[in-house]
């Protein structure tokens, strides 16, 4: 197959482009702009032309399968629906975060664990899907049960992903214990009494078990070779105890100061990208766009909104951001965190995973998407 035509990033993270792209059983065989006058070939209209988008971090299809608090919806139809969402979103690789173990914020998420991880499973085991979908397990180490739901997870299924989890109030994501409290009560209906002693729970969890907890994660994570993150890291001790277990990359800081803890000592950060689409966090944590804009970011997550990776990318080309370092930000910089050495890149050799966009007024239209060269999505060349 071959494009012409069109203006194809095909190593975003050099910076080079080209205007030709071929491949063949799956591969990229040729990037490189050449006289291939003799071949038949298609027309890209001049558009945009991307490697796959990769997103380490979605807790989308947890919504899939509860879409109300207390209603679950059948898994199989649920996976289906996730996959048309990320495709559609032009992401072609995606690490679908299951909860393992309880906050005090989304208890129901314990019950999801088994008919999520069934989902991807048998999708993916059947061929049904479009996009790679993996496992991320997002390890809560307040809850005392995580350590052998967790074990008895990985007895049967590897996940390619691992974070560690810590939600308790009055640190990173949930720096007042108060306003915890306060979300109980209006969102949960506890009473300010029971919210207070749920909150002292958590506190006295993560005290006593969240470090030993977390390097049980973390030495799962070494056995398994797989990538492991730390989430919401907010101070230069939460950094630094994530270097110390292994930890290899950030995910979500909460603080510009984790930030540059982080990148200081070489252990690269994502955000999220909801928060550059909003233009702020939505729990009032550190703005995402002023640390891509002095080099702090090494890849964004769609966290909650399958679609935010694309916009973030066009919001930030339209405040000026290098082209390629913005595609770089959902292409190969989340690759190289996940050791996925076959694509990120439109390099020979590499999987043909790539999107086609047209980018408007700091939003972005995929007009097509193609998976290991097959077109799955979107208006034909």
């Amino acid at each position: 197959m071959f494009i012409r035509n069109a203006r194809i990033l095909i190593d975003p993270q050099a910076g080079l482009w080209s205007d030709e792209l071929r491949w063949q059983d799956g591969a990229i065989i040729d990037a490189c702009s050449s006289d291939h006058s003799d071949q038949p070939a298609f027309d890209g209209g001049g558009d945009l032309f991307i490697p796959g988008v990769i997103d380490l971090h979605t807790d989308a299809l947890e919504g899939r399968l509860m879409p109300r608090p207390g209603v679950d919806w059948p898994g199989r139809a649920a996976m289906l629906a996730h996959d048309s969402d990320v495709i559609g979103a032009g992401v072609t690789t995606s690490f679908n975060a299951v909860a393992i173990g309880t906050s005090s914020r989304r208890p129901e998420r314990m019950a999801l664990v088994e008919p999520f991880v069934q989902a991807v499973e048998s999708a993916r085991a059947e061929n049904l899907l479009r996009a790679d979908h993996r496992l991320h397990f997002r390890c809560e180490v307040t809850d005392p049960l995580m350590p052998e739901t967790l074990e008895a997870l990985l007895v049967r299924v590897r996940p390619d992903a691992m974070s560690i989890m810590d939600h308790a109030p009055g640190k990173r994501q949930v720096r007042d214990v108060e306003d915890m409290v306060q979300w109980m009560v209006a969102r949960r209906g506890e009473t300010a009494d029971r919210a207070r002693a749920f909150a002292a729970d958590f506190i006295r969890e993560s005290e006593e078990n969240g470090a030993a907890r977390s390097l049980l994660v973390a030495e799962h994570a070494r056995r398994l070779s797989i990538a492991l993150a730390t989430h919401d890291d907010e101070t230069l001790e939460h950094v630094a105890f994530a270097s110390a277990i292994g930890a290899h990359y950030v995910e979500f800081p909460v603080t510009r100061l984790a930030a540059e803890a982080a990148v200081t000592i070489s252990l690269p950060t994502t955000m999220g990208a909801p928060n550059v689409v909003r233009g702020q966090s939505s729990g009032g944590n550190v703005d995402a766009r002023s640390l891509i804009h002095e080099g702090l970011v090494s890849a964004l997550l769609s966290d909650y909104v399958p679609s935010s990776q694309l916009h973030a990318v066009a919001r930030l080309i339209d405040d000026g951001l290098d082209e390629a370092y913005a595609v770089s930000l959902v292409t190969d910089g989340p690759a190289a965190l996940a050791k996925l050495s076959d694509r990120g890149k439109l390099l020979p050799g590499k999987r043909a995973d790539f999107v086609r966009l047209s980018l408007h007024g700091g939003f972005a239209q995929v007009k097509g998407v193609w998976v290991a060269g097959h077109p799955v999505y979107g208006m034909p060349l």
